[in-house]
């Protein structure tokens, strides 16, 4: 991640306009009985975290790294308002430098961001039955946003097939019409 693009995310989160959320992504409630129910989760280029809030509110004790020390701000205020201090970490990193703990996380969640470098020690950092939710932009968000960088999307199948070793219990690979490719799988 290049400081332009932190420096973006910053001037972005600090906007009084960027709200934390508490609705998370509606995969994490649709597939919320399949998810481990507690342990350490990562939700990795988590921006303003409402996805962590909803981990931690679930019994997770969560590590949100972020590029955007702005975004981390924001989810650190809405953390402690919510009573959830305690059980969220924040980390600001480039994540293109970054290195993921080996076998530490019982679920990591990736939304909206893509780092191919980032994939293996992604399933490194699962212990063995942990959980992989992945959904970032596939090529269709080009028709949409034209101007949308195309090295920031990937293939709806070069997702699943990024993670071989996983078990993949969803993905939507047949959903021509999505801007987004999604999965979750099982270390």
């Amino acid at each position: 991640m290049s400081n332009a693009d932190i420096l973006k995310w910053d001037t972005k989160y600090r906007s009084s306009e960027a709200i934390v959320s508490i609705e998370p992504e509606q995969e994490l409630l649709e597939y919320a009985s399949i998810l481990p129910q507690s342990g350490q989760a990562l939700d990795l280029a988590c921006g303003l975290g409402k996805n962590a809030l909803f981990l931690a509110q679930r019994g997770f004790d969560v590590t949100a790294i972020d590029g955007s020390d702005q975004g981390l701000g924001k989810l650190r205020d809405s953390a402690r308002a919510h009573g959830l201090a305690h059980q969220i970490k924040t980390r600001q990193a480039d994540l293109d430098q970054y290195s993921l703990d080996e076998a530490y996380f019982d679920l990591i969640l990736v939304v909206r961001y893509l780092n191919r470098d980032l994939f293996s020690g992604i399933v490194s950092a699962l212990k063995p039955g942990g959980t992989l939710i992945y959904k970032t932009f596939n090529r269709n968000i080009l028709k949409q946003r034209p101007g949308f960088n195309p090295a920031y999307t990937i293939e709806t199948i070069e997702l699943v097939e990024a993670f071989p070793s996983l078990e993949i219990f969803s993905d939507n690979r047949g959903d021509t019409q999505s801007e987004y490719a999604f999965m979750i799988g099982k270390k």
